[in-house]
């Protein structure tokens, strides 16, 4: 599958979309505000990218919006936006108050990879999310083999990740990969959870019967 030429709006952000995963969002400044506006008008995707303090980086998310929540008397709205392609910029384009960018649509290979990766995965994940949402996880409604929404993505959406682990994941185009790389990532955090955790337990059962 080749890669498919597009030409859209850029919205530089301090987050990483990824496909299939929704993204809220407060529209306030006036050329964004704009921008979404022709977006919503013309039911045309924008680019996500994530901003850095020289520039942007080069692959992102393309989104479209799919519900405005609130709209406000000075044009403000709260949105919400659903990841849709991953993109990487060819050429930026400043000729309006917003970004724009030339992109290439990257195409992805849906193959999951080994079963022993997505299961290992899967119980580091369930352990993660314990610990930061203090409840267990619905995997169940994540399913592992809908090539629209990569297991991989599905999951580091739940939890606490840096965002250069999170650009990492969306910048591989192998779901096999992806879901090696986050393994591997989670078993780094697991152990800060963990930490974190005990810390919070201790400072509970030291704070009772203080005045």
């Amino acid at each position: 599958m080749a890669n498919v030429h597009l030409r859209i709006p850029l919205f530089p952000l301090n987050v990483v979309l990824f496909p299939a995963i929704p993204l809220p969002l407060h529209i306030f400044e006036p050329r964004y505000k704009l921008m979404i506006g022709k977006a919503v008008e013309q039911d045309a995707p924008f680019g996500v990218v994530r901003a850095q303090d020289d520039g942007i980086f080069r692959v992102g998310c393309t989104a479209s919006v799919v519900r405005i929540v609130k709209t406000y008397e000075d044009g403000r709205m709260d949105i919400v936006a659903m990841g849709q392609k991953p993109f990487r910029i060819q050429e930026v384009h400043q000729e309006k108050s917003y970004l724009e960018a030339t992109v290439d649509l990257l195409a992805d290979d849906a193959q999951p990879g080994p079963a022993k990766v997505t299961g290992e995965l899967r119980s580091l994940f369930e352990e993660c999310y314990r610990l930061v949402h203090g409840e267990a996880a619905e995997t169940s409604a994540m399913p592992d083999d809908d090539p629209e929404r990569p297991f991989a993505y599905q999951l580091a959406s739940e939890l606490p990740l840096e965002a250069d682990a999170l650009q990492q994941l969306l910048e591989l185009r192998a779901e096999s990969e992806r879901r090696s790389r986050l393994a591997e990532q989670l078993k780094e955090l697991l152990p800060q959870l963990v930490r974190i955790s005990h810390l919070r337990d201790k400072t509970a059962g030291n704070g009772h019967g203080l005045n």
